[in-house]
């Protein structure tokens, strides 16, 4: 459910934080370093790819056999997904980038452990509805993600408006 809320409510506050032509990096008061916006979303968009991509096959690589083991893992993944969540709401742009690989290495390390769990402990006839079950828990959090978009961004705006970032439209 956390690693959902973070996907879904992270990447749409920060599209919506840094909505300036340009991204002050080093924070909303330093604008010693800027970037076009344009740039800045590649950039962002190449640490999500990698973030979510890598997890997914790092998490098959573990051999994990036990029920603690598992635990462990989704563990990992839920640290992941909310440091992502909470260094994005610190409203430095560069840093989001980091953010961002986080909090979707998480959310990918995630559906790796649990898909993997659900194929070695659900029996093959009941597979569906495994995965299904664990979708429809799962994406309740990303219901409430997009629902509460604004709230992360109140987060890292803290309701003030900079000249590079957090604009009221």
């Amino acid at each position: 459910v956390m690693s959902h809320f973070v996907m879904e409510s992270v990447l749409p506050a920060v599209f919506n934080t840094y909505n300036a032509h340009q991204v002050a990096l080093k924070g909303p008061t330093d604008t010693s370093v800027l970037m076009k916006k344009t740039w800045f979303l590649v950039v962002l968009s190449i640490c999500m790819a990698i973030g979510d991509m890598s997890s997914r096959r790092i998490g098959y690589m573990f051999e994990i056999t036990t029920t603690k083991s598992n635990y462990l893992a989704l563990l990992f993944a839920l640290v992941c997904s909310s440091s992502g969540l909470y260094l994005t709401t610190k409203g430095i742009a560069a840093l989001t980038w980091l953010a961002v690989f986080l909090a979707f290495f998480g959310a990918g390390f995630n559906y790796a452990i649990t898909s993997r769990y659900i194929d070695r402990r659900v029996p093959r006839k009941h597979n569906l509805a495994g995965y299904s079950l664990w979708m429809f828990v799962g994406y309740m959090g990303a219901i409430a993600g997009a629902v509460l978009v604004t709230m992360v961004r109140g987060w890292i705006c803290g309701g003030k408006e900079y000249e590079y970032q957090c604009h009221v439209k």
